[in-house]
């Protein structure tokens, strides 16, 4: 079972490709066509599920059984943009039934553009009393149990 404190910080990085969307359009269904034909600038939009998959894949390395996400969706994602999941583990405590009772925020950021929009979002060192760099697109907070 994986260690965690309150406190403790854990991130995911992913570039989504258009092949991600396609799989993900045939596992799931949602083959909207804003989805599987290109925009304006040949980019497509990312499902927002498979946005959020970036934190599964956070909660599958530290063997979390979510048990309750919560996600809010601030901004579209397309193909080609770099995207960085941050879980902050608010609080990690001992469970009745053993394991870890987990409670984590989470912050997804888009760290770069890869279009001819001539919008940036850039990716500069954070300090110690900065917010991370880039643009929120996804926020969540997600309750689970790690076992033992």
């Amino acid at each position: 079972m994986p260690s965690v404190e309150a406190g403790e910080t854990f991130t995911e990085t992913r570039t989504f490709r258009p092949e991600d969307v396609d799989q993900f359009a045939a596992l799931s269904g949602d083959d909207q066509p804003r989805h599987t034909e290109p925009d304006g600038d040949g980019r497509r939009m990312v499902q927002g599920l498979l946005t959020a998959s970036l934190l599964t894949s956070i909660d599958g390395d530290l063997e979390v059984l979510a048990s309750r996400m919560d996600l809010q969706f601030q901004r579209p994602v397309y193909t080609g943009e770099t995207l960085v999941c941050e879980l902050t583990v608010v609080s990690a405590d001992p469970h009745t039934d053993g394991g870890v009772a987990l409670v984590g925020d989470v912050a997804v950021r888009r760290v770069n553009r890869d279009d001819n929009s001539g919008q940036a979002d850039t990716a500069a060192p954070n300090s110690a009393d900065s917010a991370p760099a880039g643009t929120v697109v996804l926020e969540a907070t997600v309750e689970g149990l790690i076992r033992e």
